[in-house]
């Protein structure tokens, strides 16, 4: 091919890519040979796992506090123009902890009756750890962590992955879709792995593709889409007819690969969510609770789009908090606690609330120390679970001594987790029906921290 063949080609390629790849719907991502399937299992129950990632590093010293007065002390010694009051924190009564007794940021008030009853349950002092460290070996260096620890992009990236000490191009959660997707949604034509959130890595799989899908509903061109007024034949067919005809470049072709699985999955998807019964739970206003109702939407769905398994990933930025922390933690943190509870409300009815999982992730925790108005990157932190399914009003893992020099103080008041990323995901993959067999390919350095057969932590 001469030179201007090949930009003629080029160009052309390029033109076509744009429009297929405006309404796509769904990232590129190449096919990969299929990972390990447990086809053998099945599957007559349904399922979900909603992740909530909260970027940019939530402060989980002003999240979960210490109510008692000798651990309240120690905390707010350590930050003192940050502290919250202690007669504000709403107090726990948790079963069978015997720590100092705790109390939640006053934020979580809609939340709060969910941990009450057991229906969800704190996870202490969780982050990524290559291998299981002491304070000592982590000052001595005599032990691998994980990559750019305290970095934003870094432990993100770790946290969806699971694999801390090296880049990845796949996630734990998109590995479990791997695992489980042709055993319990054979045939489906929509992805089990569904983002509200925009693309991410911890639901990238070999074999599983995520589908994007806005607050509003699936992302269709309305040009093409027969049940729309600005439906088109003529159009609809001419598109039909660029992405569907052979390329010899292979880059144009898995261009109109996924341009033509991005308009038959939302066309799908559309009519699924279309014969869905309604769901009239009221959900406050903001980005976090517009997702969350798309998704118990997508449940509500879930027939239509021939799942039993389905994973979501759900997120809520702006948790960088160096100053102002008081403030505007105490606004993200009841976005949370009001679009959760709703959602879990959304579950109860639609009758799955004991079939849906919902637990929050973010890049680290942050320093107890304060820096005058905020907190600095950390890295072990607190998070929820929710659900039905959850034995909740416990707190799991080890709690840590919230006061600087503590036993898990690495400096700054940031602290040493005691639970690996690995384990809270096991626990969370285990219960989606994932073999302990098969944990290892989910889960690489899984054994490091405990046996597949016993890596669960307990909430389910």
């Amino acid at each position: 091919m001469t030179y201007l063949h090949k930009q003629l080609a080029r160009r052309d390629f390029l033109r076509r890519a744009a429009l297929t790849t405006a309404y796509a719907g769904t990232p590129f991502a190449a096919t990969l040979a299929t990972f390990g399937e447990v086809a053998a299992q099945t599957a007559t129950d349904f399922k979900a796992l909603v992740c909530i990632f909260q970027f940019g590093g939530n402060d989980q010293s002003n999240t979960v506090i210490p109510y008692e007065n000798a651990a309240y002390a120690g905390y707010q010694a350590a930050r003192p123009a940050i502290a919250l009051p202690q007669a504000t924190l709403l107090q726990l009564n948790l079963a069978g902890y015997g720590g100092p007794q705790l109390g939640l940021n006053p934020a979580f008030a809609t939340l709060k009756p969910l941990v009450d009853a057991g229906q969800c349950a704190l996870m202490a002092n969780v982050g990524t750890l290559a291998y299981p460290t002491t304070l000592a070996q982590y000052k001595a260096k005599s032990v691998q962590t994980p990559l750019g620890l305290f970095s934003h992009s870094d432990q993100q990236a770790s946290w969806q992955s699971g694999l801390p000490t090296k880049g990845s191009a796949t996630g734990w959660l998109g590995r479990v879709g791997d695992l489980t997707a042709s055993a319990y949604n054979p045939g489906a034509s929509v992805s089990m792995c569904m983002s509200l959130g925009g693309n991410n890595l911890i639901q990238a799989g070999n074999s599983v593709v995520q589908y994007q899908v806005t607050s509003w509903g699936p992302v269709v061109i309305d040009t093409m889409d027969p049940t729309h007024w600005r439906y088109n034949a003529e159009m609809a067919a001419a598109m039909n007819t660029l992405i569907t005809q052979p390329r010899a470049n292979m880059l144009e072709q898995a261009y109109n690969t996924v341009g033509t699985r991005a308009i038959s999955t939302g066309q799908i998807a559309k009519a699924a969510l279309a014969a869905a019964p309604a769901v009239n739970t009221v959900f406050p206003a903001g980005s976090l609770a517009g997702q969350l109702r798309m998704v118990a939407r997508m449940i509500a769905a879930r027939n239509g789009l021939g799942h039993k398994r389905q994973i979501y990933f759900v997120s809520q930025g702006g948790y960088d908090f160096h100053d102002m922390l008081v403030e505007n933690q105490a606004l993200r943190l009841k976005e949370l606690s009001d679009a959760m509870a709703a959602f879990y409300a959304a579950t109860v009815e639609l009758g799955v609330a004991n079939s849906v999982t919902t637990f929050t992730a973010s890049d680290f925790g942050r320093g107890l120390q304060s820096n005058g108005r905020g907190s600095d990157h950390g890295w072990g932190a607190h998070h929820f679970v929710m659900g039905g399914a959850v034995k909740g009003n416990k707190l799991y893992g080890q709690w840590p001594t919230v006061a600087l020099g503590g036993p898990e103080d690495l400096g700054q008041g940031r602290l040493l987790p005691s639970t690996s990323v690995d384990r809270y995901a096991a626990t969370l993959a285990t219960w989606f029906g994932v073999p302990a067999a098969n944990l290892p390919t989910v889960l690489p350095n899984l054994t490091r921290f405990a046996t597949a057969a016993n890596a669960s932590l307990g909430f389910l």
